[in-house]
């Protein structure tokens, strides 16, 4: 009796599986040599295939579209669309939104077929994520609270650096070194903003970028440049970047305002070199004092602080030698 229901119960799994089969539209292949759902089968060329991926993502059906680049690597790993299939995977992400894989799956593009013809298109969708990070990551700052806002800003950097990894030494990397000098000058981070925009100047002399970059250096070396009491090193430098972009670009209409932070900086080093004086004649190092006295009435003759440097000299002249 056992056997009997066990013979029983195996003759019914096999017509449920045989039933699965059947109302599942299962077949044998020879070329797979198993059994194959027809519902499963991709399209009849690889090139079908990965049109068909795109066409159910412009419908907006992004997991059956990325189900169907899967289909392509079960299918047609190895032939000439390979590389379509992957950048199909990347406007994919790109539609979802997700555009830190995405700007991967396009990166594998060029990783996985240095040859292809669509390095190009890489490329400008590479910079298009770069661009969108940038703009959510303005947007997100200006929320001061909202946590992880300073993430779509890291990871624009992160994809503009694939751009220039990718086409070293072209105008294309030129944009790239720029707009990452840009993510990070927005993120308030001088020192970093100031190394792209250098590497910009001095890389790319012939890039029509180098304007922007030449300006974003001025504007690093002012916010990051301190007030009196500390060292004026920056400042000094911050000078130096607005004389410099005055001389190759006299015209630009940002001239103005570089000028007005120009006075400021030059202030801040005046005023540095007075408050030195000031200690020494504390000190009662009058010798010391006037070296610096005569350094604000000589080097920062057009600031404020100068009148008080050359008071002090008219008070204190310098002791005639004894011959």
């Amino acid at each position: 009796m056992r056997k009997r229901a066990y013979r029983a119960t195996i003759l019914a799994h096999i017509a449920l599986v045989l039933s699965s089969i059947a109302s599942a539209d299962w077949v044998w292949t020879p070329q797979t040599g198993r059994l194959v759902n027809l519902k499963r089968l991709p399209k009849e060329t690889p090139e079908l295939q990965v049109e068909y991926a795109r066409s159910l993502m412009i419908a907006g059906n992004y997991k059956e579209a990325l189900r169907e680049t899967n289909k392509f690597g079960d299918f047609f790993d190895g032939t000439d669309f390979d590389d379509d299939n992957q950048f199909v995977r990347g406007e994919i992400r790109m539609a979802q939104g997700k555009y830190p894989e995405a700007a991967k799956d396009f990166q594998q593009v060029i990783a996985n077929y240095p040859d292809t013809d669509l390095y190009d298109q890489v490329i400008a969708k590479q910079y298009e994520i770069g661009d969108a990070m940038y703009e959510k990551g303005l947007a997100k700052l200006e929320k001061r609270w909202r946590l992880f806002r300073k993430k779509p800003l890291k990871s624009a950097i992160e994809v503009y650096s694939m751009v220039i990894d990718n086409q070293p030494f072209t105008d294309a990397a030129a944009q790239g070194q720029y707009k990452v000098g840009l993510c990070h000058f927005t993120l308030d981070e001088y020192t970093a903003a100031a190394y792209e925009y250098r590497r910009v100047i001095e890389d790319y002399m012939q890039s029509e970028w180098v304007d922007e970059a030449s300006h974003g250096l001025a504007m690093c070396y002012y916010e990051a440049s301190l007030p009196p009491e500390y060292d004026q090193g920056v400042s000094k430098l911050g000078v130096g970047a607005i004389d410099s972009f005055k001389a190759r670009y006299p015209a630009d209409e940002r001239v103005a305002d570089l000028d007005a932070m120009r006075v400021q900086m030059r202030e801040r080093i005046a005023t540095q070199r007075l408050q030195t004086a000031e200690f020494y004649e504390r000190r009662r190092l009058f010798d010391a004092a006037r070296i610096y006295y005569n350094v604000v009435v000589e080097q920062f003759p057009e600031t404020a602080v100068a009148q008080t440097a050359r008071d002090w000299l008219a008070k204190n002249p310098a002791p005639v030698k004894q011959t």
